[in-house]
């Protein structure tokens, strides 16, 4: 195991070192294929680590036949700052019009490996980013989100690349609701000329969403076109609470306990556990971790495990507790109170309350169940009503029909 440890620690020292040991500069070029089809450039590949280094040269990407290198190796001394490498690039007549990258890459030949040798290869790139030809009628697009407060902007930045106005262009938004139901909103129409830029903006009610995250459509429609863009989209943070702590314990005992954690999110939560300090009189006493649990969106879920009360003594007792989740998560703190008493007590204490939750708040889901089981209550509590008044109407008319014949 610790062979293990020294040879990941030799390996992160390595890679840290050749990180910094190559350069390349400038790191990217831009080529307008409407200005030239061939452009000839180069750029610098840079000995920061004065090494001895041989180094293969590559093109990679979907444009990559276009591209020709004149230098595929090079050879470095330690005396050696920097070498040039020359490039041309030769488009077609028919390039798409979008944008496309090739990607020149600068890697370190490496000597076979004697066994059990540990060692790293540095790798570097030059990007050349080709833009294709505009046809006539031709929008991009973007998608950002603002945050006004009580609402969300939602805002379609628009620009016309075409060679032509365009006379009318509008963004419709589609967003699905806390509930999953999907809302769609339209923006304004304007028209856009060549080269312009615009925002095309709505607002909705940040209640609408409620926390979690969102996935964001905007389609812009144009002249008969339309485009996409899709983006996530984050309202207020992650929150998992605690609804529900035993107020009750059993002193000097092992006890069973139940929590019970409310996730605040519109999507699972995993690995949630609660770190807890027991404290008596401001005075930590005692800490442990419950186990973890996985919760769905709006959704509660109870953790039960055992509470080590054996040298606890009867008192009242506070608990600190951290929800923890996703690893990187970590809530405030939230204190709960509870009593340890004598088997005694705690026998009477339960005859005397129903030992239940007191801050225990529902969701929307589980109040759409007690409203559905009240409701269907109320229906049976009117049948049965109902059948009570046709019996005892049964009863009267048939023994005064027999009186009156008697």
């Amino acid at each position: 195991m610790k062979q293990k440890t020294i040879v990941w620690i030799l390996v992160l020292v390595l890679v840290i070192q050749t990180v910094t040991a190559l350069g390349i500069r400038p790191a990217k070029t831009t080529i307008i294929s409407e200005e030239s089809l061939n452009y000839s450039g180069s750029f610098s590949v840079v000995n920061n680590g004065q090494q001895e280094l041989t180094l293969k040269i590559y093109a990679a990407g979907d444009l990559k036949e276009y591209v020709k290198l004149k230098t595929t190796e090079l050879r470095f001394r330690d005396i050696d700052e920097s070498k040039e490498v020359e490039f041309e690039v030769n488009l077609p007549d028919d390039l798409e019009p979008e944008t496309s990258i090739v990607e020149i890459f600068v890697e370190e030949a490496l000597e076979d490996n004697l066994k059990n040798t540990v060692s790293s290869k540095i790798v570097i790139k030059h990007k050349i980013i080709i833009e294709g030809p505009y046809p006539d009628k031709y929008v991009k697009t973007k998608l950002n989100f603002q945050d006004l407060g009580d609402s969300i902007g939602f805002v379609s930045e628009v620009e016309n690349f075409g060679k032509e106005d365009i006379d009318s262009i509008q963004t419709t938004f589609y967003a699905n609701d806390k509930k999953q139901d999907l809302y769609t909103i339209k923006s304004e129409t304007v028209k856009l000329a060549k080269n312009e830029n615009k925002l095309l903006k709505v607002e909705i009610e940040k209640d609408f969403f409620g926390n979690g995250e969102f996935d964001i459509a905007a389609v812009t429609s144009y002249d008969g076109q339309t485009t996409e863009t899709v983006k996530k989209m984050f309202v207020g943070k992650p929150e998992v609470n605690i609804l529900y702590f035993d107020s009750y314990f059993i002193a000097n005992k092992i006890n069973a306990y139940s929590m019970d954690l409310l996730n605040n999110w519109n999507k699972k939560v995993e690995n949630v556990f609660v770190d807890i300090e027991v404290k008596k009189d401001s005075e930590r006493i005692d800490s442990f971790r419950t186990k973890s649990v996985d919760i769905n969106g709006f959704l509660t879920e109870r953790i039960e495990d055992f509470f080590d009360a054996r040298n606890k003594n009867p008192g009242k007792y506070s608990f600190d507790m951290v929800v923890n989740f996703w690893n990187t998560y970590k809530m405030e703190t939230e204190t709960f109170h509870s009593e340890l008493l004598t088997e005694e007590e705690f026998e009477i204490k339960k005859k005397e309350i129903e030992i239940i939750p007191t801050n225990y708040t529902i969701n929307e889901t589980q109040e759409e169940k007690l409203y559905t089981d009240g409701f269907k209550m109320t229906i049976y509590l009117l049948v049965i009503t109902n059948v009570i008044i046709i019996l005892a109407l049964f009863y009267f008319f048939f023994f005064r029909k027999r009186d009156e014949e008697f």
